[in-house]
């Protein structure tokens, strides 16, 4: 058995004390954590040590040297190393290394998976504007790649498009075809590419121009009209290029004045004021384009208004009979008993004195009508 002095225990102590710090496991750490880097960028990592060591990094159990455009080491202190790692291109996930030994030959190790990655990039330029013909194949691409590969969506009045079999319909590259293309699938579209797991997206707006023939359609049909009134007619174009429109009569074209004929700014709308029974017939809307013409036609029949007799002239006739009626009793009173509004109007108006009436012969007369005859019989009055 082993004797000591009192004096001996502290150095020994002591010299466990280094023994254990300088025997000790170095602890590691690859800060940061995660090894995710994108394409065309670089990214620092550093090993970090608990204890002084000598640190390096590797990869594929091979030291990693520096290399141009891919690699580069620096020394910090020691305990401390960085490596700085560029995703110049595409390459496959791998794990690189941080490998830490102590002078008393305890080893460490601390590894992370770089994983380039990638946003959603358009490969090719696609166009804002895109021209196709009436009942064609359009073909909107979109070209684009990302790490992990983007899912494609196809946007239209911010809405997704939903696929119609025979019409509308998506590749897996993200190209969406539109089959025998319309006018009513003109409009602004746009290709979405989207990341999932890291909410990354990317889009580009279609500007889609369909070229059409024109077609042509009246909102009404052979209108009757009364003469005397104003009428419009609207003609309804599609088309692409805007069609040019042409108003006829007949075979001749619209005589347009301004007054009598006028056209609305857009050349659709023909307005004809006071209808005459010669206003008339046919009229035709026509319009073309490139790609075609087209023209439809109504019947305007203009309806003549009746020539009875109104109301106006219906009341001043009554008003007429009243009045000569009026003044034919007036006169009649005025010349058998002088009496009546002509009376008055001759005595306050003009001034005028009226004659006086006699009385005397009606009474003369009515007193000898009444007087009783005296009848002789025999010689006796009686």
């Amino acid at each position: 058995m082993l004797n000591m002095s009192p004096q001996g225990c502290p150095i020994l102590l002591l010299l466990l004390l280094t023994k254990s710090v300088f025997c000790s496991k170095p602890g590691l750490e690859i800060i940061p954590s995660n090894g995710e880097i994108y394409l065309g960028e670089g990214k620092d990592f550093l090993c970090k040590s608990t204890v002084e060591a000598t640190l390096k990094w590797m990869t594929d159990d091979e030291d990693i040297e520096d290399e141009e455009g891919r690699y580069k080491q620096k020394h910090i202190d020691e305990s401390v190393r960085s490596l700085y790692v560029t995703a110049s291109k595409i390459e496959p996930d791998r794990v690189i290394q941080c490998h830490a030994e102590t002078e008393s030959g305890e080893v460490a190790t601390a590894e992370i998976k770089l994983r380039i990655i990638q946003k959603p990039t358009f490969v090719k330029d696609v166009k804002t504007r895109k021209e196709f013909d009436a009942d064609s194949t359009a073909k909107l691409p979109c070209d684009v790649q990302g790490i992990p590969k983007p899912q494609v969506t196809w946007y239209r009045y911010g809405m997704a498009i939903t696929p119609l079999p025979g019409h509308l319909s998506a590749s897996a590259d993200g190209t969406l075809s539109i089959e025998k293309i319309q006018l009513s699938d003109a409009g602004m579209y746009y290709c979405m590419a989207y990341i999932r797991e890291r909410n990354e997206m990317a889009y580009k707006n279609v500007s889609v121009i369909v070229n059409a023939a024109p077609i042509v359609h009246f909102n009404t049909t052979n209108p009757n009209i009364t003469s005397k009134s104003n009428t419009s007619f609207t003609c309804f174009v599609t088309g692409h290029p805007e069609p040019r429109i042409m108003w006829k009569k007949g075979d001749e074209e619209v005589p347009l004045d301004g007054q009598k004929y006028a056209l609305s700014s857009d050349g659709l709308e023909l307005t004809i004021t006071e209808l005459e029974k010669s206003d008339e017939g046919e009229y035709t809307c026509h319009a073309i384009n490139h790609y075609g013409e087209h023209n439809t036609t109504l019947f305007l029949q203009v309806m003549e208004v009746s020539q009875g007799v109104g109301a106006g002239v219906i009341t001043g006739i009554f008003l007429l009979i009243f009045l000569v009626t009026l003044l034919a009793v007036d006169l009649t009173c005025y010349r058998t008993r002088r009496r009546g509004f002509l009376m008055y109007l001759n005595t306050n108006v003009l001034g005028r004195t009226t004659p006086r009436v006699k009385l005397e012969e009606p009474d003369i007369k009515k007193e000898t009508s009444d007087k009783s005859h005296v009848v002789n019989i025999s010689g006796i009055d009686a």
